[in-house]
């Protein structure tokens, strides 16, 4: 019966906030605003583990030189020799390979659709604009091959990083295992997914709860906005017959009408603000607008912890409220004591001379 009660009074608190005029909307507005961008933070706080898993994995599916590997395969069609070039243009690294096929059956890097021949190359999207502009000047006479293609996302760990494959034809007698070396596969066997560390977890939980704090302001604020009217709307309520915890569980449900309709725009606000983050680098580091999925158990998390943090802040602002309207007391201030006092005693001096 009381989960009844609950769910009618929200339900109705709900509609009051779609239903209840210019105000009612205003406040509705505000509140889905609040919490939108409370949400949108914690959508984009919610994925930074699995972007940061996502590159990981694109590191690992791209693996060609190892240090410390002593097992080199035999030549075949199958086989491919691989040069390490790195790089570095104005304090950016630049990821460099240098490929030459010993058959036709030779792998292909992840994003890579067509090995370059000696004179040319493929490049990342972010190098290719550098070579394009003007600050690739010094740059293209580095590498003064021919641009052929450019390295798809499954090849690149970041939008913003600088990478690029050339072809060559005398990498064999330079084979050491260590800078140059024959590959017949790219990447490592991915073992079993690593356990979430406790400290990332302990973190992205404090970052959560630190996050709910401004959307529950936002919300504090919307209840307060427009009281006059809501004061007004239920006050006529409890003509009717309903009691105080009634009236904010009522109240409550107008809060969650506004907080259900901000996690729809916190939902639309993440979006927008992933696929900037795309062309975003933090301390030298990019992710790609893919990577950042918050995991579904953290998404459900939120979509029920924000509508609940909405009834239970709203709960108890409007207890705080009423409970500072109903105590109150007189205090007499010094200066009204001290007329009172004189008024008194010049009363009594009359009616002594009288006598």
């Amino acid at each position: 019966m009381r989960v009844r009660q609950w769910s009618r009074d929200l339900a109705m608190g709900a509609r009051f906030a779609f239903t209840g005029g210019r105000e009612g909307w205003m406040r509705a507005v505000l509140t889905a605003v609040g919490v939108g961008l409370g949400v949108a933070l914690l959508l984009m706080t919610t994925a930074i583990p699995s972007a940061l898993q996502a590159r990981s994995d694109r590191e690992t599916a791209r693996t060609d030189i190892t240090y410390g590997n002593t097992h080199i395969p035999k030549a075949s069609d199958r086989t491919l020799l691989v040069a390490r070039v790195d790089d570095e243009y104005r304090d950016k690294a630049i990821r460099g390979r240098e490929l030459e096929a010993e058959g036709p059956r030779a792998p292909l890097p992840p994003g890579v659709r067509k090995l370059p021949k000696p004179g040319e190359m493929v490049v990342s999207p972010a190098l290719a604009d550098l070579l394009k502009s003007g600050n690739g000047k010094l740059l293209r006479e580095r590498l003064p091959y021919r641009v052929i293609g450019t390295i798809g996302e499954p090849g690149l760990i970041g939008s913003a990083e600088l990478s690029f494959y050339s072809g060559a034809d005398d990498l064999a007698p330079r084979i050491n295992g260590s800078e140059v070396t024959r590959i017949d596969h790219f990447g490592q066997p991915l073992g079993p997914p690593d356990k979430l560390d406790p400290v990332l977890l302990l973190l992205i939980l404090v970052v959560f709860v630190v996050l709910l704090m401004p959307v529950g302001v936002f919300i504090a604020a919307a209840v307060r906005f427009g009281g006059e009217r809501r004061d007004r709307r239920l006050a006529a309520l409890r003509l009717v017959g309903s009691d105080s915890r009634m009236t904010r569980r009522i109240a409550a449900g107008e809060a969650l009408g506004g907080a259900v309709l901000g996690l729809v725009f916190g939902t639309v606000f993440f979006l927008l603000a992933r696929e900037v983050a795309g062309s975003v680098e933090v301390f030298g580091q990019s992710v790609f607008p893919s990577y950042l999925n918050p995991t579904p158990a953290l998404a459900a998390l939120i979509a029920v912890t924000v509508p609940g943090a909405a009834v239970l802040v709203t709960l108890f602002a409007l207890r705080g409220s009423s409970s500072s309207r109903s105590v109150w007391c007189v205090r007499p201030s010094p200066r009204g004591v001290g007329c009172g006092g004189g008024c008194c005693c010049r009363w009594a001096g009359s009616r002594c001379s009288t006598r």
